[in-house]
Formats: structure tokens, C-alpha cells, sequence
């Protein structure tokens, strides 16, 4: 017993020696790559994290003409406010120009102030609108009122009060005042409530509603059971809840029943509308809301429903869905209908262009067809390249390149260009990114393509993407469309079988090369995996855990999104418009999408897709992976070797069913 645990002491003790000789070495080998300055600076900055004053000073006196000295008086002030006289870094703030740090310093110090309790300092230098945290205006708040000034700031804090839902614990104050001063009314409350319930927030909603009377809870408990069984609003609402609360009531229920029963919903509403005091607007509202749950299922009745509903009331998004249901049921002659009523600026869309030729091709009107097909075969776009199809016409690329300027010149009138240079060495990228916004806020608008090229140099591909598309300079495809990780990119795209083009396609629009980019869904890296999809996927290609856990780093995301797409076109018998969808949407909405009883021609199948997301989605991966094509290997494979009829039968594996979820 004691020699094992003397074996395993020993194991712990190598496997830290090793780790830390690693992190040695790893730190080592970068450092080799930095200048003397930049590795003081570095040096300098862990010497501010330890509040080692001689150091610092030192420090700070040979670095005072490096471009990231700014970076050090901030650190230095952002870590020992306490130590700082308040006319130090109210100077530093008025005093940086060209930067960010001011703005970010500042924020810092509010709370350090208000920590403190210096309310007058705080109430000098706060200026409401500058700041969109809520805790600065509760401690706004909260100085006024040490300071007299509650009739001032009364409204303000009912106002911050009943338009959030939740305060972070900064307001805590606030809400005490509101209380003593008996500030907080029926109506606030109710309110609030409406705000919280409209949000699906059921936990903080029964929360808020313990500032009601008896009867108020009684009728949000009656609110909270409708919205969890939409189909209470078919029966009457009980007299006792106020019309108002009623009619929000019968307006929630109505939204929620209409995403299982539509029919019955759109019933409900013809019946007690008037009953809950619903006018016109809200009416009208509701009824287009409903019709378009009908088109989202693509239910047979969607086009007698969506066309019901009256022409003043119809929004873009519910005449675009009338379009998709007409192209999904091949309903040629009411598209072209339809397309006459679009308003001038939506029939002049790419999108409904192409339909309106396609409608006209299957009607054998191909004399109107053929002018529309060929104007549309000039753009570099999805319908472009499918219009070129139909024409057997070569695709029109058309790259132009942008202009570029000197770089010196540029940093004569753009100081922050050397600061991002030096951010970049030393892999400061958050910073790297407040100087980018803070740089594009502030330049010419001729200097954009500039700006881009630099980015592009750089190796900055997220950012130059970002910075071109802010101008619309759509032509340079070397700089929207780089090639970086070629070598993984080709190894993943070979060992999967395939076409590395495609696995571009999809970097580009996941992550437009950002490798530590992260989705509010929680997908993680250059082509966005999601960690249960990546495990799943690193576990079925015999993937090491430490392969499929780091998903930042590109190489393994890259081998993981390449499996997981190989994995998903098998598993679509090579149909690669199913797995991109797919990839975005997960297999299991996918195998929902696919007709069970008909065969559906690829694009029309890819213009009804449910998800305005997915929808949009694969378009873009399919265009942009031509275009990548084309570059990697100066010729393009033509869409319509891709666009396979889709049905059951044609494109979901007898053989595998299985689900792994990317959504």
C-alpha cells in the first residue's frame, strides 16, 4: 500500500516537472520571436499584477516611447485605483486620444468609485447614455440619493426598476429605496410582469409577482398555467383578472397555441377577439402571425391561409413566406401572381429574380425566362452560378482587387496601427479587437480597403473580412475569401474523403476564420462545433479526448468539422446540400425537412427550408465553396453537379439514421 502511494507521488511529481517544462519551453520558443520590447513589456506587466512599484517605474521610463505605452499606465491604474489620485486618472482619461483605453478605464473606475462610496466624484464624471451597464445607472441612482437628490431620480429608478426583468445585486439599493419610499405601484408590477412573461421568464415572473395582492398572484398563477397549456384561451378567462391582463393573456395563449394548432388557434381568435377588446392592428397581427405558422409546416392549407389575410396587413416577411409556399408546392402561375404585387424594391431582389425565371421556364415561357437567367449569370452569388447553369454559361467571378496604400503614410494618420501591430505580436487579442472598433469609428471611409489589406497581412482574416464588408467592397476575393491552415485544411479534407473547398465554405461562414470565436449556443472555434457534437464525432473516429476537447485550437477543430462533415455526407448518400443544412441544423431536422411522398428538385428544396437561418446558410456555404474551389485550384466545379433531387428515398441512408445533433 505504502509503495503505491510512493509510486503514484512520484507519477503526480513527473507528470507537474513535465507539464511545467513543457509551459517553460512553449514560452520559451515564443519569446524568441518577441523584440526586447515586447517582452519588457510583458515583463513590465506581470511586474503591475504584483504592484511592484521600483519595477514598474523602471519599466514604465524605458518604454515610455513604445506604442503600448498607453497599455502600461492603464494596467498600472486599472489594478491600483486605490493607490491613484483621482486627477491622475481623470487626466489619463481626457488625455489619450486615438484609443480605447480611456473609454474602458473610465467604466473601471466608476465602479471603483462607487465601490468606495466617493458619490460626488461619481456623480462628476457619470454621464447617463455613455455606458450601457445597468450597474453604473443603479449606482448612479443610489449617489443621488446619498447625495439629496431623491425627487430628481424617483422616475428614474421606478423606470430602471420595471424595465428589467432581473438587477444584479449593484441594484440591491435601489430597490431598497424604492421600497421605504413605497415607490413601487400595482402597475410597475404588472409591468414587469408582462415584460418577464412576454420573455418566457416563468421563474422570475412568479419572483416579481410576490409584490402583488392575493388576487393579482391568483390571476398570474392562472397566466403561468395558460402559458404552459395554450389551450385554456379557448375557454373564457376568468372575470376576475383586470381586461388588460385578459387581453395580454388571450394574446400570449393565441402565439402559443398557434405553434401546435394552428387551425385551432386561428379559431379561437375568430371567436373571442372582440370579446378580449383585440382592434383592428392587433387582429390583423395575430392573424398573420398564425397564417405563418401554417407556411412555417408547410401545411396544405398555408396558401388559402396566407392568401386571407388582408394586402394592407401583409409585412415583407409574410409576403416572402407566401413566395416560398408557391415555390414548395410548385404553383407557378400564383408565384408569378404574387411577384406582381411585390412592391418594386422586393421584385428587384436577386432571390425573386431568379424565381420569377424559373417560374416562367416551367410555365414554357422561356423567352421571358432567358433575359432574367442571363443578367442573373453575371453575379457572383448562388443565383448567379445557378442561373449560369441553366444557361451552360461559364461563372463570372469578376474579382477586382482593393486599393492599398502605404503603410507608413497610414500610420502618420493612424497612430493605432502600430499599437495593433505590437497587440498582435504579444497575442493580446481582445485588446487587439477594442483597437480595431475603436480604429474603424474613426477613419475615412477611402481608407477601409486599406485597412482590410493590413488586417489581411497580418494574418488577421476575421477582421479583414469585417473591415471590408463594413464599406461593401464586395470584389476582392483574395481578401474575403483567404486560404489560412492550408495544410490541416487538405490533410482533413483528404483523410475524409472530402473536397477541402466545402470545409472552407463552412469556415468562412461559421467563423470567417476566427479561431476563438464562441456562439451564444456555446459552438466553439473555426468551423463551430458544438462540445457534445465534437465528442460524439472524436469518439466514433477514434479521436484522443485531448483531440476533441480543445476546440480552439484549429487543427483539431479542423479534423473534427471535417469528420463531422464526411460523417453527415454518408450519412445523406453524398448529397452535400443535406449535409450542409444539416451541419447548421442538426440530422434531426434535416430528416423532418426531406419529402416523403415526392421528390423535390434541389433548389427549390434549399428556398422552402423552415430556418431562415439554414435557409441563408446554405446558400452561402454552396457559393462560397465554388468560389474557394476556383481559387485553390484555379477551376470551379459547376453547382449543378451538387444540386441532386431531393426526397427519402433518393438522399437519407437506409443504413444510418443515427443522430449527432450540431444544433
Amino acid at each position: 500500500m505504502h509503495s503505491a502511494t510512493r509510486t503514484l507521488k512520484f507519477l503526480l511529481l513527473l507528470f507537474i516537472s513535465l507539464s511545467v517544462t513543457f509551459q517553460q519551453v512553449h514560452a520559451s520558443s515564443r519569446s524568441e520571436n518577441l523584440s526586447e520590447n515586447q517582452k519588457k513589456f510583458l515583463d513590465a506587466y506581470e511586474a503591475i499584477k504584483a504592484n511592484d512599484r521600483p519595477l514598474i517605474s523602471k519599466y514604465k521610463s524605458q518604454l515610455k516611447n513604445y506604442p503600448l505605452y498607453p497599455y502600461l499606465v492603464y494596467l498600472d491604474y486599472k489594478y491600483h485605483f486605490k493607490d491613484t489620485p483621482n486627477p491622475v486618472i481623470e487626466s489619463f482619461i481626457n488625455n489619450t486620444p486615438n484609443s480605447p483605453l480611456p473609454f474602458f478605464l473610465k467604466a473601471k473606475w466608476l465602479h471603483h468609485l462607487a465601490g468606495t462610496y466617493q458619490w460626488d466624484e461619481y456623480l462628476k464624471h457619470y454621464q447617463e447614455g455613455e455606458y450601457r451597464a445597468v450597474s453604473l445607472k443603479c449606482y448612479f441612482i443610489q449617489a443621488s440619493i446619498a447625495r439629496n437628490r431623491t425627487d430628481q431620480i424617483r422616475k428614474k429608478a421606478q423606470t430602471l426598476w420595471k424595465t428589467h426583468i432581473t438587477l444584479p445585486k449593484d441594484c440591491r439599493p435601489v430597490k431598497r429605496f424604492l421600497r421605504k419610499e413605497k415607490l413601487i405601484t400595482g402597475s410597475m408590477v404588472w409591468s414587469k410582469l408582462q415584460l418577464a412573461m412576454t420573455k418566457g421568464k416563468i421563474k422570475h415572473a412568479k419572483k416579481i409577482g410576490r409584490d402583488l395582492s392575493k388576487m393579482g398572484r391568483r390571476a398570474l398563477h392562472f397566466w403561468i398555467d395558460t402559458y404552459k397549456n395554450p389551450k385554456k384561451v379557448t375557454r373564457a378567462i376568468p372575470a376576475y383578472i383586470s381586461p388588460v391582463i385578459r387581453q395580454a393573456i388571450f394574446k400570449q395563449g393565441i402565439q402559443r397555441l398557434a405553434y401546435t394548432e394552428p387551425e385551432l388557434a386561428l379559431k379561437t381568435l375568430e371567436k373571442r377577439a372582440e370579446q378580449y377588446g383585440l382592434n383592428t392592428q392587433e387582429l390583423a397581427s395575430l392573424q398573420s402571425q398564425i397564417s405563418l405558422r401554417f407556411a412555417y409546416q408547410y401545411h396544405p392549407k398555408a396558401s388559402e391561409y396566407l392568401a386571407q389575410i388582408d394586402r394592407a396587413s401583409k409585412n415583407e416577411k409574410t409576403l416572402d413566406w407566401e413566395l416560398q409556399v408557391t415555390i414548395r408546392e410548385s404553383n407557378w402561375v400564383n408565384y408569378l401572381d404574387l411577384y406582381a404585387l411585390l412592391p418594386e424594391k422586393q421584385q428587384n431582389e436577386t432571390r425573386w429574380r431568379y424565381w420569377k425565371a424559373r417560374a416562367l421556364s416551367e410555365l414554357n415561357q422561356n423567352k421571358k425566362a432567358l433575359p432574367i437567367f442571363k443578367a442573373l449569370a453575371q453575379k457572383r452569388n448562388f443565383y448567379g452560378f445557378m442561373s449560369a447553369d441553366r444557361l451552360k454559361q461559364p461563372y463570372q467571378f469578376n474579382p477586382t482587387p482593393s486599393q492599398k496604400k502605404s503603410f507608413t503614410k497610414m500610420v502618420e494618420k493612424y497612430p493605432q496601427l502600430k499599437v495593433m501591430q505590437e497587440l498582435i505580436a504579444i497575442n493580446w487579442k481582445l485588446s487587439l479587437k477594442r483597437e480595431w472598433y475603436h480604429l474603424l469609428d474613426h477613419i475615412d471611409e477611402d481608407d477601409f480597403e486599406a485597412i482590410a489589406n493590413f488586417m489581411s497581412d497580418w494574418n488577421q482574416h476575421n477582421l479583414a473580412i469585417q473591415t471590408i464588408s463594413k464599406v461593401k467592397k464586395w470584389d476582392d476575393l483574395s481578401l474575403r475569401f483567404p486560404t489560412p491552415y492550408k495544410q490541416p485544411v487538405l490533410q482533413a479534407a483528404n483523410k475524409n474523403t472530402i473536397d477541402p473547398a466545402w470545409v472552407y465554405g463552412v469556415i468562412r461562414r461559421e467563423s470567417a476564420f476566427s479561431p476563438n470565436i464562441s456562439s451564444a449556443v456555446g459552438a466553439v472555434g473555426l468551423m463551430q462545433l458544438m462540445p457534445k457534437t465534437a465528442r460524439y464525432i472524436g469518439r466514433k473516429m477514434g479521436f484522443n479526448k485531448r483531440q476533441y476537447t480543445r476546440l480552439t485550437s484549429p487543427e483539431s477543430n479542423i479534423k473534427l468539422g471535417s469528420a463531422y462533415l464526411s460523417y453527415l455526407h454518408k450519412k445523406y448518400n453524398g448529397s452535400r446540400v443535406l449535409a450542409t443544412a444539416a451541419y447548421n441544423a442538426g440530422p434531426h431536422r434535416v430528416d423532418q425537412w426531406i419529402p416523403e411522398d415526392t421528390v423535390m428538385a434541389a433548389d427549390q428544396w434549399i428556398e422552402t427550408i423552415p430556418f431562415s437561418e439554414t435557409r441563408a446558410y446554405v446558400k452561402a456555404v454552396l457559393e462560397y465553396t465554388t468560389i474557394f474551389k476556383s481559387m485553390l485550384n484555379k477551376k470551379y466545379d459547376r453547382l449543378e453537379n451538387f444540386m441532386h433531387p431531393i426526397g427519402l428515398p433518393k438522399t437519407l441512408s437506409a443504413h444510418d439514421t443515427g443522430d449527432s445533433s450540431q444544433s
